[in-house]
């Protein structure tokens, strides 16, 4: 066989046109993309950059919008990387200052800074102590759990002096993801590994149809289903554990994490204080799993002495006296304004009781 006929010039000059073709051709529709999705406004903006520790946490100092179903709000991040104006690390005199630690519930991407529940919290502080001021940051980051949220406090929180932190334990995923969290306190990038996220990160900021492209692959069922079988396999010749096993093995991870919290916050004479945050069907519906969880979770921060405030009554009364006012996003799940206004009520009542009993005022 003569290899040469294959081989030849005027072959080799058609496969370069078919790749410079294929390139181009991707170039002009992500081009399209990006100029119809830029002008339908469906996508956020970037707020994330990969953590060696955390996995990834926010961008310091950026601005724009988080847009979803039923939102669409205007983003601004300080100098540290959380919602809110920017903190100096010395606490001012006659000063309160109570960190915020939590997920997406407390990150609060979904309703204007004025209207969550962080802020709602320091309104309603400093208009109950007149003569102190109050301080609340915000440094909640979506999808961390109780692990995550530690490292925030210890690495990033304590920086700032607080008199108290308050952990915002979502009871309607922040179980099973502390399951799955597994952090790695060491964890270092390689130079070839920085270069690489920051070519990743310089996408993600500059493209909405970048981003466009990795979310559809993230909700791409079939792409999902290779990427667990290994981990359906591996469950499945471990067995399958009962419900009840699963919520005592939830319960207890939580309750580990949460002692961690408790025994920071003393050694770094800081009041811990929990607040159970609901999800929408345990308000609406009846989930006999989640109702479970809740009530280990509370018998445990019971037990231990660990202050804390369940805020599932507080929506629950909510949810009958006014029902026109929904408490959460449809169909996003996350509190709405009325949400978050919920939430800093109950949360408001019991920090000014617990103030009151333990501060000088």
């Amino acid at each position: 066989m003569n290899s040469k006929k294959y081989f030849n010039r005027q072959n080799l000059k058609n496969v370069l046109w078919g790749i410079v073709l294929a390139i181009t051709t991707f170039v002009f529709l992500f081009f399209i993309l990006e100029v119809v999705l830029r002008v339908i406004k469906i996508q956020s903006d970037n707020f994330i950059m990969q953590d060696p520790v955390l996995g990834w946490t926010h961008i310091p100092n950026k601005e724009g919008y988080s847009v979803g179903k039923g939102f669409s709000v205007k983003v601004r991040l300080n100098k540290d990387g959380f919602i809110g104006r920017d903190y100096s690390y010395p606490k001012p005199d006659n000063t309160i200052r109570v960190l915020v630690v939590g997920d997406s519930l407390t990150e609060a991407f979904q309703v204007e800074e004025n209207d969550s529940y962080s802020r709602l919290l320091e309104n309603n502080l400093k208009s109950s102590f007149n003569d102190t001021n109050f301080e609340v940051l915000n440094m909640g980051i979506a999808g961390y759990g109780t692990e995550r949220e530690y490292y925030v406090f210890r690495d990033k929180g304590l920086k700032f002096n607080p008199d108290v932190v308050l952990l915002g334990f979502f009871s309607g995923n922040d179980f099973s993801d502390n399951m799955r969290e597994n952090i790695n306190p060491e964890a270092s990038f390689s130079k070839s590994r920085e270069i690489k996220n920051k070519i990743k990160l310089f996408f993600r900021n500059h493209f909405t149809a970048w981003r466009f492209i990795l979310r559809q692959k993230s909700r791409n069922s079939i792409l999902a289903y290779f990427k667990n079988i290994n981990k359906k396999e591996l469950s499945q010749g471990l067995g399958q554990r009962d419900d009840q096993t699963e919520i005592e093995i939830q319960t207890n991870r939580s309750a580990s994490l949460i002692k961690n919290f408790q025994k920071l916050a003393d050694e770094k004479g800081v009041d811990l204080i929990v607040a159970i945050l609901p999800p929408s069907g345990q308000v609406f519906g009846k989930d006999e799993s989640s109702d479970e969880l809740h009530r280990r979770l509370i018998s445990f921060l019971k037990k231990e002495r660990i202050n804390h405030v369940d805020l599932l009554p507080y929506f629950k009364e909510w949810a009958t006296l006014d029902s026109s006012r929904p408490p959460y996003l449809i169909p996003d799940g996350h509190p709405s304004k009325y949400g978050h206004r919920i939430m800093a009520d109950g949360i408001s009542g019991y920090l000014i009781n617990f103030l009151k009993k333990h501060g000088n005022f």
